[in-house]
């Protein structure tokens, strides 16, 4: 496994990734909130729970990607050619003031 994977995986297990709430509990920082939504900045809300992050398609678009590595490690040990992963990826985002969405391609957060 590559080393900052795995040191990634290690702090996410223990609560030990600098989110805001972290950053003030270890004095680094004053504000706990989350700069998207204003909620509390945990682990959590980082990686699951941002209202914000949610409408503006981000965790499908980490998930995504998540998804091409995965297919692209698995063509390549089974000798196929793979669509390159830095193909063109779709995010929205929506506009309040219309109320409607935008589409942004080859963005990501």
């Amino acid at each position: 496994m590559v080393p900052l994977r795995r040191s990634f995986l290690i702090r996410s297990v223990y609560d030990l990734l600098s989110s805001n709430a972290n950053l003030v509990r270890w004095g680094k920082k004053d504000d706990p909130t989350c700069s998207l939504c204003q909620g509390w900045q945990t682990k959590e809300h980082v990686l699951s729970s941002c209202k914000v992050a949610l409408s503006q398609g981000r965790y499908t678009w980490r998930h995504n990607r998540v998804l091409q590595e995965l297919a692209s490690v698995i063509s390549t040990a089974k000798g196929e050619i793979h669509p390159s992963s830095t193909s063109s990826t779709v995010f929205t985002t929506k506009v309040e003031s219309k109320n409607e969405w935008r589409v942004d391609h080859n963005k990501h957060p």
